[in-house]
């Protein structure tokens, strides 16, 4: 069976957590302003608010990156976000999609760019593929199956 269309795996659960997360910040900072006394409110300078307002959007806004990862596979091969940077790896380049016991997201292998041999070794070029998350479960398992299949289809022998 050919691989049709457009597969995209994100991290479920993850994004639970951070929307989560990210309501119960921006609250307990709201909640914890207004709790203070108000002598004590203008005690802070406009430089100590936007330092304390910057930390709470740097927090917010690593947790929402993290949770944008995804997985994007084509006939023509990955798109892969991991937080803000996005890898395009053709089939081509795939050797293997690698998922073990106790790893928290999927790998995948990949095979020189210069067309040299392929050596399984520490130095071997990965690319984490963190839109497909373990704790995910049986999503995980479906993501890494489809992406398996489409690799195989990409080589003929599908």
């Amino acid at each position: 069976m050919p691989a049709v269309g457009v597969f995209v795996a994100w991290p479920h659960r993850l994004r639970i957590f951070v929307t989560i997360t990210t309501a119960v910040l921006c609250s307990l900072t709201v909640v914890g302003w207004f709790a203070l006394p108000r002598d004590i409110q203008e005690l802070f300078t406009v430089s100590q608010l936007l330092t304390l307002l910057g930390v709470l959007g740097l927090l917010v806004g690593v947790t929402v990156a993290v949770a944008a990862s995804s997985v994007r596979a084509d006939e023509t091969g990955l798109q892969i976000r991991n937080g803000l940077r996005t890898h395009q790896v053709p089939w081509t380049r795939v050797h293997k999609i690698i998922f073990r016991k106790g790893d928290p997201w999927a790998q995948l292998l990949l095979l020189p760019a210069d067309g040299g041999e392929f050596e399984v070794d520490l130095d071997a070029e990965k690319r984490q593929l963190m839109g497909i998350q373990a704790v995910d479960g049986i999503r995980t398992q479906r993501a890494i199956e489809e992406l398996r299949r489409r690799h195989r289809v990409s080589q003929g022998s599908g």
